[in-house]
């Protein structure tokens, strides 16, 4: 009898702990949990009345005690998405944002998910344009800083990576970085954007992108040879990806001129190792393999062939020194 007492003691205090502890958020997906919550219904409806009303304020405040208070309830990511509108009313991207955001990450099969998504992807892009303001302190608007701007395209391109905007997203991205001069940062969103989503409408523009911006950044820092290199490589693949593309053939004519400018950057190279640090055997190698690629740069090639006997001649008078 006392064994038999002290297992319904266990089973009831097991049961009545269970009843006890909270569902965690991490298990069971919010919205789910009941039918309905008849006070955050009439709470919703409310805060309808005041947005239709203009009464924003009012309304912000009835959406927030709905998301805090009623976490689980049904009609809360409506409440979210139309606290994100309030936002927008209020001229507040920011917040407005973050809400859809959570809409879009913790409601995926909520009818307003794809809505979300797609405010998300209108406020980055006005945004990235300049046709976004924010007040800053009350006093005077000024455009989104850059740092925010690149996240919020970034929340777009992970919260929808299968899908056209996230290509869309990919290539505003990278349109953004070159106005903002940050060249190399472009020509990474680009690529990526090839690689990952290669039958998008963007893709051929962006593998050119590719090629131009590592053609034109050999005049920028000491990595000349390494981003032409770059550039050749991206324009082949451009006419191999896409060879019935209209910019195929001037695709290919750019390769043979990065490889012209290639070769003529080996020839400047070899020239410098000549006149300047003396150091006739690298200078010899250079002149060489210019002479090699004399079909790329017959001009670069003659000048080689003068300049190699240059440094033959030099290289045998100081051989000759230390004998």
């Amino acid at each position: 009898m006392k064994k038999r007492w002290q297992l319904l003691w266990c089973v009831g205090a097991v049961s009545a702990l269970t009843m006890c502890q909270q569902p965690s958020p991490e298990l069971i997906a919010a919205g789910t949990l009941s039918a309905s919550v008849p006070e955050a219904d009439a709470m919703l409806k409310e805060a309808r009345a005041y947005v239709a009303a203009g009464d924003y304020s009012d309304a912000e405040s009835l959406l927030k005690r709905i998301r805090n208070k009623y976490e689980y309830a049904p009609c809360v990511p409506e409440a979210r998405f139309l606290l994100a509108e309030v936002y927008e009313k209020q001229n507040n991207p920011r917040d407005a944002f973050d809400e859809y955001d959570k809409v879009v990450t913790r409601y995926q099969t909520s009818p307003l998910y794809a809505k979300a998504l797609d405010r998300q992807m209108a406020i980055a892009m006005a945004a990235a344009e300049g046709k976004l303001k924010t007040n800053v302190l009350g006093l005077w608007e000024a455009n989104i800083d850059s740092g925010t701007v690149e996240e919020w395209l970034g929340k777009v391109i992970m919260n929808a990576p299968y899908n056209e905007m996230a290509a869309t997203a990919n290539s505003i991205l990278g349109a953004y970085m070159v106005r903002r001069e940050k060249f190399e940062e472009a020509a990474l969103v680009y690529a990526r954007l090839v690689e990952e989503y290669p039958d998008s409408r963007y893709a051929p523009e962006a593998q050119l992108m590719v090629a131009q911006l590592w053609a034109g950044s050999r005049t920028r820092g000491d990595q000349n040879l390494v981003n032409l290199k770059r550039a050749q490589e991206a324009y082949e693949e451009f006419t191999l990806r896409f060879p019935n593309h209209a910019d195929a053939g001037k695709a290919l004519a750019e390769a043979s001129n990065v490889r012209r400018l290639l070769v003529r950057q080996e020839l400047e190279v070899g020239r410098y190792y000549l006149e300047r640090s003396h150091e006739y055997p690298s200078a010899i190698f250079c002149f060489e393999n210019v002479i090699r690629q004399k079909k790329e740069n017959p001009e670069a090639a003659k000048v080689a062939a003068e300049l190699l006997a240059v440094a033959r001649a030099r290289r045998n008078a100081a051989q000759s020194q230390q004998r």
